[in-house]
C-alpha cells in the first residue's frame, strides 16, 4: 500500500564518512593484492621448461606479433620491441625517427602488400616502410580514440578500427566507413576466403558483428548465432569453416559456422576458459584456442591439451600467436612470450591429451 511517510534521515556525516572509508579500504585492498601477486609471480618457483621451450620477459605484455625482415616484432602495453628468432633474445626497442608521440599500448600489427608494417596503438596508427615511420591520427582522418584493430585485405586496402569507428586507407587518405553496429567501436577485423570483411566489437559489452559483402554492410544476429555478443577473434580453418571467439570475463564461448549450420563450444566441451581470447591454426592444421585466464587449448584430432604456466607458458592469457618462417611457434601473453622451436612444437602431439 502506498504511503506518504518518508524513511528517517540518517545522521548527518556518518554515511559519507563510512563510504569514504570503505572506498579507501577497497583501494588499499586492491593495491595490496596486486603487489602480493607481483611478488608471488616474481619469486614463485617456475616449472622446468621442456626441451625446446623458451620464456622471454621482457616483453612484459604481448598483444600482437609479426615477423619483419628476419626479426620478430612484439607489441603491447610498453610499446614495440624486436627479438632475434635465431637466439630467442631481445634486441631492444625499435628506433623511431619521427617526432610524433611514442608508440604505447600496441593493440594490433599487420604487414601490408607493399611490405610496410602498420601498428595500431594508443595515439593512432603508425606505418613503417623499412626506412622511416609515419603516424596517422584523428587529424589525418583516422576515427578518434585508441586504434584497436588492423586488416590488410587481399585487394591491398588497409583497414583500421578504433574506439570511435572504422576507416580504410584509400589513395593516400582515410575514408570513414559506417557499420550497422549499435556502437561505433571496432576492435577486431578479419577477411575470409570469400573476400568478406568482418568487423567485431569486443570493446563494449553490447558487442556486435558486421560483415561487408556484395558492396554493403550487414549486421550478424549475434543473439541467434554467438554465445556472447562481444567478438574477440576469428579464424577460417583449412576446411573453410568460420570460428568466432567471443566473451567477456567469465562468460563466452566459441561458435563455428560451416556455411550452413552453427554450433557452439563452451568449457563444458573442453575449452580452457569461457572467454575465447585468440584463435590460431598452425602449419599442421592444429587449432589453438586461447583464453582470458586459463591458458590455451590445443585441438589435435588425436587428443586435446590445455597448456598453462604450469606447462611452461609465460602467462595465463594468450593474446597473440605467430608461427615464423623457421616453423617456431611464439605465444604472447600478459606476462611475456613463450617460444617453442620447431622440434618442440612437433613433440606436443606426442604428449597426449
Amino acid at each position: 500500500m502506498a504511503t506518504d511517510q518518508q524513511p528517517p534521515l540518517p545522521h548527518a556525516g556518518t554515511p559519507a564518512r563510512s563510504r569514504k572509508l570503505q572506498t579507501l579500504y577497497f583501494i588499499i585492498g586492491i593495491v595490496i593484492t596486486v603487489m602480493l601477486g607481483l611478488v608471488a609471480r616474481r619469486f614463485w618457483p617456475q616449472p622446468k621448461l621442456p626441451e625446446g621451450w623458451l620464456r622471454l620477459t621482457p616483453p612484459n605484455d604481448v598483444m600482437a606479433l609479426v615477423e619483419v625482415r628476419g626479426q620478430i616484432w612484439s607489441g603491447g602495453r610498453d610499446g614495440l620491441v624486436a627479438l632475434d628468432p635465431d637466439q630467442g633474445t631481445l634486441i631492444g626497442p625499435l628506433p623511431r625517427e619521427d617526432e610524433g608521440p611514442a608508440i604505447r599500448y600496441v593493440a594490433d600489427m599487420v604487414t601490408s602488400s607493399d611490405g610496410a608494417v602498420w601498428v595500431a596503438h594508443l595515439d593512432g596508427v603508425s606505418r613503417y616502410d623499412g626506412e622511416r615511420w609515419r603516424i596517422f591520427t584523428e587529424a589525418d582522418g583516422v576515427p578518434g580514440g585508441r586504434a584497436l584493430a588492423l586488416l590488410s585485405s587481399r585487394d591491398g586496402t588497409l583497414w583500421v578500427g578504433t574506439e570511435q569507428g572504422l576507416a580504410r586507407y584509400v589513395g593516400g587518405g582515410w575514408e570513414r566507413v559506417d557499420t550497422p553496429q549499435n556502437d561505433p567501436a571496432v576492435s577486431y577485423l578479419f577477411e575470409d576466403s570469400r573476400g568478406r570483411i568482418w568487423a567485431g566489437a569486443g570493446f563494449v559489452y553490447e558487442g556486435g558483428v558486421s560483415v561487408y559483402e556484395n558492396g554493403a554492410w550487414h549486421a550478424l544476429d549475434v543473439d541467434a548465432h554467438l554465445p556472447h555478443p562481444m567478438l574477440n577473434t576469428m579464424l577460417e580453418d583449412d576446411e573453410g569453416q568460420l570460428w568466432f571467439g567471443t566473451g567477456f570475463s567469465a562468460y563466452g564461448g566459441l561458435a563455428i559456422y560451416d556455411g550452413t549450420n552453427w554450433r557452439t563450444l563452451t568449457t563444458d566441451d573442453g575449452l580452457a576458459g569461457a572467454k575465447v581470447r585468440y584463435l590460431f591454426q598452425d602449419a599442421a592444421g592444429i587449432i589453438w584456442v586461447g583464453s582470458e585466464y586459463n591458458g590455451i587449448l590445443r585441438m589435435d584430432p588425436d587428443g586435446r591439451q590445455i597448456l598453462t604456466p604450469e606447462e611452461g607458458l609465460a602467462g595465463w592469457e594468450v593474446k597473440a600467436m605467430l608461427q615464423d618462417s623457421r616453423g617456431d611457434l611464439w605465444l604472447g601473453t600478459e606476462l611475456g612470450l613463450t617460444r617453442l622451436n620447431h622440434e618442440a612444437w612437433l613433440r606436443l602431439g606426442e604428449l597426449g591429451p
